[in-house]
């Protein structure tokens, strides 16, 4: 009976180790149809809410304060919680097309909280 639970056992681990080794565990992945997610949609607002609420937010970004717009790309990493990757597009009081930011928010809804990690304007060209 020894061997039976020590064989199961092992098995699992092997399982579970190559569930790991593939990337599953963990990976970013992709969101998709982030600008009909109204979930996503509320994640980047209270992005650009709680960059607003910086002191040095004016400062930074030298226009005021910005307006959300919209998430255009976003992807997602299961942590303690969920980690979000978002490309927000937002406007500033002195321009009139939007500008590209990228935010990193983790959110754990069992504790009902939101952490905004990182904001800045994207690197990337669009």
């Amino acid at each position: 009976m020894t061997n039976l639970f020590t064989i199961i056992t092992f098995a699992i681990v092997i399982l579970i180790s190559g569930y790991v080794a593939n990337g599953m565990v963990g990976e970013r992945t992709k969101v998709g149809d982030v600008k009909t997610n109204k979930a996503i949609q509320e994640i980047g607002r209270y992005c650009v809410d709680e960059y607003n609420r910086l002191p040095r937010s004016i400062v930074a970004n030298g226009d005021g304060a910005l307006r959300f717009s919209q998430v255009v790309e976003a992807e997602q990493k299961v942590v303690s919680g969920m980690k979000y990757y978002l490309k927000i597009e937002a406007f500033s009081k002195s321009r009139d097309h939007p500008k590209v930011f990228e935010a990193i928010v983790v959110v754990k809804p069992w504790l009902r909280s939101k952490e905004l990690v990182k904001f800045a304007p994207s690197q990337s060209i669009w």
